[in-house]
């Protein structure tokens, strides 16, 4: 028999997402240049004509290379919320996910 699948849970009920919510906030609060530097980075994608939108992967990843740390993939969506929280002109590429239940970011 198979395992059973998380898939159809609903967003917000299991403790995973506010956790990871939690870890992001609190690397935020722990790295103000380095995050600074993510919405910066954020700034300027958004002013690219192609959609207006900045890539929460792209930005992460910028970041690891600019200041040599290492940042788990898991926190995208949840940084990208933050910065948009943050400067409500930054506009990230996301999906809906369970970090939603955990912002007061818009998606747009």
């Amino acid at each position: 028999m198979k395992p059973t699948s998380d898939q159809m849970a609903l967003p917000g009920l299991d403790g995973k997402g506010e956790q990871r919510m939690a870890d992001a906030r609190a690397w935020v609060d722990a790295h103000p240049e380095e995050f600074g530097w993510y919405k910066a980075n954020a700034r300027r994608e958004c002013a690219k004509p192609h959609d207006g939108k900045a890539s929460p992967n792209r930005c992460i990843y910028g970041m690891r290379i600019t200041f040599g740390i290492e940042l788990p993939n898991y926190l995208a969506p949840y940084l990208a919320r933050i910065a948009m929280e943050q400067d409500p002109s930054i506009r990230m590429r996301v999906a809906r996910s369970d970090a939603d239940c955990y912002t007061t970011a818009v998606l747009k």
